[in-house]
């Protein structure tokens, strides 16, 4: 599957893809990443997203009815300064239940400071995909400010 990375003004940069038969991710070397699905949220003006890792996790939270933008990893300086333009005032971080996951949320919390913050607690060892709706609306979220 091949996933377009769009700016803010809606201009494909890059391109990702992503193995259909393993979780292989590909994406080209000194590609600055934009955040996935950014442009959209911009452009419909919404100011409350999940934040995820992968394209497949924002895709899967926006056919549950969630609007999503991912990080295509932990979160860059450039992706930071993206998302401080956007107009987003609320983000629900929905990260991977690991090591990576962990480091996400600290480095956005560290990044994202005049934001309400909401982190999801996905259980360890999975993430968005690996859930039921049911299974995710049930989770504990936990406010940070």
């Amino acid at each position: 599957i091949v996933f377009p990375g769009r700016d803010l003004s809606g201009r494909i940069k890059f391109l990702t893809r992503r193995s259909v038969k393993t979780k292989m991710f590909v994406i080209d070397k000194d590609v600055e990443k934009e955040v996935y699905l950014l442009y959209h949220i911009n452009k419909d003006n919404v100011k409350e997203v999940y934040v995820c890792e992968s394209q497949i996790n924002a895709l899967t939270l926006e056919s549950w009815g969630y609007r999503a933008i991912a990080l295509l990893g932990t979160g860059t300086a450039y992706q930071y300064a993206c998302l401080k333009k956007s107009g987003i005032l609320k983000y629900n971080l929905c990260f991977d239940g690991d090591k990576a996951g962990d480091t996400a949320i600290t480095r956005f919390i560290k990044n994202i400071d005049n934001s309400f913050i909401s982190i999801v607690s996905i259980p360890r060892g999975k993430d968005v995909n690996d859930l039921t709706k049911e299974e995710f609306d049930l989770l504990d979220r936990i406010e940070y400010e």
